[in-house]
């Protein structure tokens, strides 16, 4: 299999969002959950033995930020690191938005004409207006640069994700708290497809347009800040199986005025 048809084989369900969770079932939470059912109890999740499917290939980044593919262990347990990764064309250079990548392809410190410092906020800092940007782009409250591909961005602190006609580096995110230091309008994290159609969540001013987590998304047993990215009340819970389901498991994960028909154990509705 060719890189590319690699980094594209997924399964059924809809792809996990990229954050900075890393694998959504790690060794360590699969020691938990098997010593959790070999002491019995009453809890209703069942034991978790496998992470993937063996030999399976999916979807990665590259250290850079460019797409690559890694391949599931004979165990099931773990993946490879990430292969068959693309050269990044700006390397040794200056990137986008007149910023050094330095090593690894980060942002770097902003650069000018002729090698000359220039002044203003980084990539990703809070800002009001555009001329408090060494790149002179604030958008969503934080200075950020235009971007045609993710390795344009600084990943993983940022993602490409097309914009207001456009496609700006936007903060990732994993929760409604990492977002706050943008201030109003209200900066939330929510979901969105990259420039690559690779799900990921970011800080923005959505308005109306703010989304959570797609159900079928992948989530770690019954994390249902996973799927809610910490906003309660919104009808978005993890379920035992692993997947990210509209539903709720109490009241408070019901919007204001409705109850939840679960038992606690078993994916109720709000009513």
């Amino acid at each position: 299999m060719s890189g590319t048809a690699a980094a594209r084989s997924m399964s059924g369900r809809a792809r996990p969002a990229r954050s900075s969770r890393g694998g959504w079932l790690g060794p360590l939470a699969l020691l938990g959950i098997a010593l959790a059912a070999a002491c019995g109890g009453d809890d209703p999740v069942a034991p978790q033995t496998t992470l993937c499917e063996p030999g399976e290939n999916i979807f990665c980044r590259c250290p850079g930020g460019d797409a690559g593919t890694k391949q599931c262990n004979e165990a099931g347990d773990g993946f490879s690191d990430c292969e068959y990764c693309e050269a990044r064309e700006d390397i040794g250079g200056v990137g986008v938005g007149g910023y050094d990548p330095g090593p690894g392809g980060g942002a770097g410190e902003p650069v000018g004409a002729g090698g000359g410092g220039v002044t203003g906020l980084e990539l990703l800092r809070p800002c009001l207006d555009a001329s408090e940007c060494a790149s002179g782009l604030c958008t969503n409250n934080y200075c950020t640069t235009e971007c045609t591909r993710p390795s344009d961005c600084p990943y993983p602190e940022a993602e490409c994700v097309p914009w207001d006609g456009s496609a700006v580096c936007m903060p990732a995110c994993t929760t409604a708290g990492d977002c706050e230091v943008y201030g109003a309008p209200p900066s939330l994290c929510g979901y969105a497809p990259a420039i690559d159609n690779w799900s990921v969540t970011v800080c923005a001013s959505w308005g109306g347009g703010h989304e959570l987590l797609p159900e079928g998304s992948d989530c770690p047993p019954l994390d249902h800040e996973a799927c809610n990215l910490g906003y309660a009340r919104r009808e978005a819970v993890c379920t035992p199986e692993g997947v990210c389901a509209g539903g709720c498991f109490k009241e408070s994960d019901c919007q204001d005025g409705t109850s939840c028909t679960s038992t606690g154990s078993d994916l109720g509705d709000c009513r």
